[in-house]
């Protein structure tokens, strides 16, 4: 299945793992060496069969911190691989600097215990455990698993590198926020980040590697997002609902009919509403998708009733927007009434939201 670029290939513990677009790019370059190589047919499938392997080991590098992330109630949404790695897309990042130090750890830990495991078996059975050349060619079967061995080590200690948003980075990140708070640990970080991936820049330009200049640029631009983001997030976890909420707002009936919601969506800027029955109950809303839907159709003698969502979600004015968001997200609704005891005092959207932390943040 072919989404947003990628194209899913399996699915393991209801976590589906998907090539990323740049894949077919690698795929054209792999059939240009090899119909240009010199070398037998036999060792280019050998190369090849080295590179899915090296390629199941990210995916289970990936699945270390997907599976540990379960264990802490953190969804993993998805695993994109592409040709300079993998990355586990989860859904957030635990609040906990523990949870957060076991979830990275536990990706370099899969390598680690992949290289150990060989190595092991390697040096009962040979009595060597490294590769005896550095320019991959398989001589046999031992020396593919001694380079199979080589290049987990070599996995684990480039991911242990303490550039913010890798897995160093964030272990690193981690430590920090225990001691000094979370947006302090991830500026700190972002900055060691920045630092090593300039580095890894300059290194890439002089030395002809491409790959680690692009590498490097990958994680200067990542850790400034990550940054923004942790400081959006703390400011999410210290603003009530009650601070920006809306106290005016349109309180729709389910005999009204979508033509008078429509009428409010264009010339009053109001974009998701609430519903309340003819006792003045909270019954439901009438999200903007709605309203677009029946745009579309060109139905507006609809009445708000054949077409609202029964889903009526009210918080508290104390409760925080970072928990109001994560509420939104899990009800799949747009708009929550703010109040106590079944009384209204405002409305939170998400458009209101989004505009609010566009502000903070600009």
């Amino acid at each position: 299945m072919m989404a947003g670029g990628s194209i899913t290939i399996g699915r393991i513990s209801q976590i589906p793992v998907k090539l990323h677009w740049t894949f077919g790019l690698l795929a054209i370059f792999i059939s240009y060496s090899v119909l240009t190589s010199e070398q037998r047919v036999q060792e280019n499938l050998v190369s090849m069969a080295f590179l899915i392997v090296v390629f199941l080991c990210v995916v289970m590098h990936e699945y270390g911190h997907a599976l540990t992330a379960k264990r802490f109630g953190v969804v993993t949404r998805d695993i994109i691989l592409s040709p300079i790695g993998g990355v586990a897309r989860m859904e957030s990042i635990p609040e906990k600097p523990f949870q957060e130090f076991v979830i990275a750890l536990a990706g370099p830990m899969v390598n680690l215990v992949i290289a150990i495991s060989l190595s092991v078996y390697l040096y009962v059975f040979t009595g060597e455990v490294f590769p005896k050349v550095v320019d991959f060619h398989f001589t046999d079967s031992t020396e593919f698993f001694r380079y199979t061995a080589f290049i987990n080590f070599l996995l684990f200690g480039f991911n242990l590198i303490p550039a913010f948003p890798m897995d160093g980075g964030r272990i690193l990140r981690a430590i920090l926020s225990a001691r000094l708070g979370r947006v302090m640990g991830t500026r700190i970080a972002t900055f060691v980040g920045r630092v090593i991936a300039a580095l890894f820049i300059v290194s890439g330009i002089f030395m002809a590697e491409m790959v680690l200049g692009l590498i490097g640029l990958f994680i200067f631009m990542m850790a400034g997002k990550e940054y923004n983001q942790a400081r959006i997030d703390a400011f999410l976890a210290k603003t009530s609902a009650s601070e920006i909420m809306r106290t005016t707002f349109t309180r729709l009936h389910l005999s009204d009919a979508y033509s008078m919601v429509i009428e409010k969506y264009y010339r009053e800027g109001e974009q998701n509403f609430l519903v309340f029955d003819s006792l003045g109950n909270f019954s439901g809303t009438v999200p903007e998708l709605f309203i677009k839907d029946i745009i579309k159709n060109n139905t507006p003698d609809k009445t708000v009733q054949q077409l609202m969502s029964s889903r009526a979600v009210l918080v508290t004015p104390g409760t925080n927007l970072k928990d109001v968001i994560e509420l939104m997200k899990k009800e799949g609704i747009a708009i929550v009434g703010v109040g106590d005891d079944g009384h209204i005092m405002g409305i939170l959207d998400r458009n209101g939201i989004e505009n609010h932390i566009r502000l903070k943040s600009s």
